[in-house]
């Protein structure tokens, strides 16, 4: 993942250079003769434009992946309620199910599906607790339990389809674009001080792309949901069984 930052940040100031090598060494650029209001709001309206959409990506994506992180401890919580009032058989099939989430199902949701082996799990629980007889003292409890365990469940595994309007992401490296090759337009000569400024530029329009493109999904790239709330429910469910 690092190096994926390398390679996007080097790529964005190389692709600086390129525009800056190919538009800034036009009679005009050397003589800038351009108009000076024009060129003021050609660059506001460039730089305004990759700012609104790279804010309007990154704003939504960190939403989702906030709202996702929410949904895992909501069911953690279900879990740890599970797990008090459940009967010896039922808990280690918690236990079971929990660390099925943490391990096969948090691969399965980066790539937007569920596990049908923890469905398993947690199915087999259910399926215990509904066979206990209709007279025992907890099943009732149990069982609202297990329900409440199901829905927040549905709902973490909604999360992994949550996304945001596909157009934004190509609108956002064509004005990533525009920013680079507004400079050379607007008069930057080809020279070295010229090229390492907006070669430094570039950089920090590729960092900025390549961080938005891997904010995709609440489950994936450098910036998503880790299972640390299963985690803290099994080390709760040993202080339980403990006590």
């Amino acid at each position: 993942m690092i190096l994926g930052f390398i390679l996007f940040v080097l790529l964005g100031a190389l692709t600086a250079v390129v525009v800056l090598a190919a538009f800034g060494r036009t009679a005009r650029s050397r003589e800038g003769t351009f108009s000076g209001g024009a060129l003021s709001f050609l660059g506001s309206a460039s730089l305004s434009a990759f700012i609104l959409v790279a804010a309007f990506l990154i704003a939504g994506s960190w939403s989702n992946i906030n709202t996702a992180r929410g949904h895992t401890f909501d069911e953690s919580r279900a879990l740890n309620a599970a797990y008090t009032d459940a009967d010896p058989i039922t808990r280690p099939l918690l236990a079971s199910y929990v660390s099925s989430v943490i391990g096969s199902e948090w691969v399965t949701m980066a790539h937007g599906s569920a596990n049908p082996a923890t469905w398993n799990d947690l199915d087999a629980a259910r399926a215990h607790v509904a066979a206990l007889p209709a007279n025992n003292p907890g099943r009732a409890q149990e069982l609202t339990d297990l329900a409440t365990v199901y829905t927040a469940r549905q709902i973490r595994l909604a999360d992994t389809q949550a996304t945001l309007p596909a157009p934004l992401y190509p609108a956002l490296i064509g004005a990533g674009l525009l920013v680079l090759l507004y400079a050379p337009i607007a008069g930057l000569t080809f020279h070295l001080r010229e090229s390492i400024a907006l070669g430094l530029v570039g950089a920090v329009v590729g960092f900025g792309i390549y961080l938005v493109l891997h904010m995709t999904h609440p489950y994936t790239g450098p910036v998503h949901v880790t299972p640390v709330a299963y985690t803290q429910s099994l080390a709760r469910f040993a202080q339980l069984s403990a006590g």
